[in-house]
């Protein structure tokens, strides 16, 4: 009887263990998958391709790479687009750019950041209807003129992450733009007898409405959203 009663409790203590040593094994073995899945969800993804739209990009392309300065918290950029701002009055091509670096607050290239960058919003401009008066003669015309506002981009970010991404950018570009512009043209006129003439002139026009753009710079304001690897 007292073998018996022994063997019962041997059995017992061994099935208790053995339920304890798998359970330690499992969870073990599950903290390390968790561990690996945290690594690879977090992994930094150094190149990121986008698209941003919004002031003063309206509508172009956005590339960011992180770089492991600073424990990956430098990001250079470059944005590009291209895009036309026509009224009754005015007809303008624009195309902007601008390059800097973003700086994360946190260590896997993503959410909040702050941004510098140098803005330049290059312009071609055609005032549809000027008044022109040169050599006594006066006529209308169009006229043409080409000019280049240069912006320091002050701004603040934030950016998810994954191999989708989303950001949204909010600042302001430091620069100084003309209240008017010196605008050349050909216009056309009537002389003493009557007849129709060609001449070329200048006059000055107020500096055109463009989204964002006002006397003391740029505003700053977009969402983007594209990829990473």
């Amino acid at each position: 009887m007292k073998q018996l009663i022994l063997f019962t409790l041997c059995l017992f203590v061994s099935q208790v263990y053995g339920q304890e040593l798998e359970t330690e094994v499992f969870d073990e073995t599950y903290d390390q998958i968790q561990n690996l899945d945290s690594l690879e969800a977090y992994k930094v993804k150094r190149v990121s391709l986008g698209i941003k739209l919004g002031i003063p990009n309206i509508a172009g392309i956005s590339m960011e790479g992180i770089t492991p300065i600073l424990g990956n918290r430098v990001a250079p950029f470059f944005d590009y687009s291209f895009f036309p701002v026509n009224s009754d009055e005015t007809d303008i091509d624009l195309k902007y750019s601008e390059f800097g670096s973003n700086f994360y607050f946190g260590d896997q290239g993503m959410g909040v950041y702050f941004g510098i960058g140098f803005g330049a919003l290059n312009t071609d401009i055609v005032f549809k209807d000027v008044t022109f008066e040169e050599n006594g003669n006066q006529g209308s015309g169009e006229g043409k003129i080409s000019y280049n506002v240069k912006t320091t981009n002050l701004k603040l970010g934030i950016k998810t992450g994954g191999k989708v991404y989303f950001r949204l950018e909010l600042g302001y570009g430091i620069g100084s733009i003309p209240d008017t512009l010196e605008v050349e043209g050909t216009f056309t006129y009537e002389d003493s007898n009557g007849v129709t003439q060609t001449d070329n002139g200048t006059e000055t026009e107020e500096f055109p409405p463009i989204p964002g753009v006002s006397p003391g710079g740029v505003l700053v304001g977009n969402f983007g959203f594209g990829i990473s690897f």
